[in-house]
């Protein structure tokens, strides 16, 4: 393709725009034998040159026709393609918009199920990718199967939570019924939590996360192994999340933070 028909103009557009040029001024007639643009197709393209302002015509008998100057003909057809590039381009972009709706609307609100038993190291990583997430604030609360299990069977996933959730503002509240199990090793954990607050409750019953208020994880505990999980649902309702973290809230305000316990239990 020629650098004119790069700019617009057809094969014999162009051939015939190119003839006007040598010729000056001339009829179809004349431009058709000077361009090979056969004689049925002559004033078609003539008359398209002139619509673009690329050419111009006489009310003379017979009609001629004259190019415009080159300068002219390159900064005309580059406006033109401008146009359509500023056309396409708001096209594609109502169409990204239109299409992005759509999927954002497909996407299901239970997004995924996946098998996880207590420290196992699947459920660590994908529920790091939830934690890593977090811009906002996670809130974890964790009752069964936690509650239930030894501290050695979910000891894992206590390092990688505190290093993913760092990213956010955590709060992390425990069924108390944690503490009274938990060897002195656990403290370590809580002392060394720079972005993550601690407190306990003895009303909670079920374990989940919320991700910037928007993304839930509900821990399923197995129904047949007490202290253990059977697995995570992840969900993307912002309706739930919203519920859960308003009750999340309130017990949080009412539970006592771990250096408080720990005072205590010291006789601090």
């Amino acid at each position: 393709m020629s650098k004119l028909g790069e700019l617009g103009l057809s094969s014999y557009e162009e051939g015939a725009y190119r003839a006007l040029l040598s010729l000056g001024s001339a009829t179809a007639r004349r431009v058709s034998e000077a361009s090979g643009v056969p004689t049925g197709r002559v004033y078609d393209v003539l008359n398209g040159l002139e619509a673009r302002d690329l050419a111009r015509s006489t009310d003379t008998e017979p009609t001629t026709y004259a190019a415009v100057d080159p300068e002219t003909a390159v900064e005309r057809l580059l406006a033109e393609r401008r146009r359509e590039l500023d056309a396409r381009a708001d096209r594609y972009e109502s169409i990204a918009t239109d299409v992005g709706s759509e999927l954002a609307a497909e996407v299901p609100t239970e997004s995924r199920f996946w098998s996880a038993e207590l420290g196992d190291e699947t459920a660590v990583s994908l529920c790091g990718e939830v934690y890593e997430a977090g811009t906002d604030v996670v809130r974890s609360a964790m009752a069964d199967p936690y509650a239930t299990a030894p501290w050695e069977r979910y000891e894992p996933e206590i390092e990688p939570y505190l290093e993913t959730v760092g990213g956010a503002s955590a709060r992390c509240l425990l069924d108390a019924a944690m503490l009274e199990a938990a060897p002195p090793a656990a403290w370590e954990y809580v002392d060394a939590a720079e972005d993550c607050a601690f407190r306990a409750t003895t009303d909670l019953r079920v374990t989940f996360d919320l991700v910037d208020r928007e993304r839930v994880c509900l821990h399923v505990p197995h129904p047949l192994d007490a202290g253990e999980r059977l697995g995570v649902v992840d969900l993307r309702d912002g309706d739930l999340a919203d519920r859960l973290a308003a009750w999340f809230d309130d017990l949080w305000a009412e539970a006592v933070p771990l250096a408080e316990m720990r005072a205590r239990d010291s006789g601090g």
